[in-house]
């Protein structure tokens, strides 16, 4: 016998509410962070992994170690576009308590959030 102090109507009501959670996650996954500058767009997912990277001439004349430093502060402002992102997705479907509960634990602020 288990401890958990769930009834069966209560188990049954949780695994209704699957599909929705689902949908969140499915959201989460489509977020995508984007920077651009000196001839560089890229895109990152909401865990910070590069989706989509492209780089013209310009990019390429900065050298390799303005390219790299480039790319590095790109990614950063692609990252923090991506959680920011992330945040709204999570206020707007799990409430405010949630969204600043992360916000806090990243220490991301949402400076175009819904709450206004």
């Amino acid at each position: 016998m288990s401890d958990d102090p769930r009834s069966i109507d209560d188990l049954i009501a949780l695994a209704e509410e699957l599909p929705a959670s689902r949908g969140l996650a499915a959201g989460m996954d489509a977020i995508r962070g984007l920077a651009r500058g000196e001839g560089i767009s890229m895109a990152v997912d909401l865990q910070g992994m590069l989706v989509d990277l492209e780089l013209d001439e310009r990019a390429l004349a900065l050298g390799p170690e303005g390219l790299a430093a480039e790319l590095s502060r790109l990614s950063g402002q692609a990252c923090s576009d991506a959680l920011e992102q992330g945040l709204i997705a999570l206020e707007a479907l799990c409430g405010t308590e949630v969204a600043d509960a992360v916000s806090g634990a990243t220490g991301v602020d949402v400076d175009e959030s819904p709450r206004g």
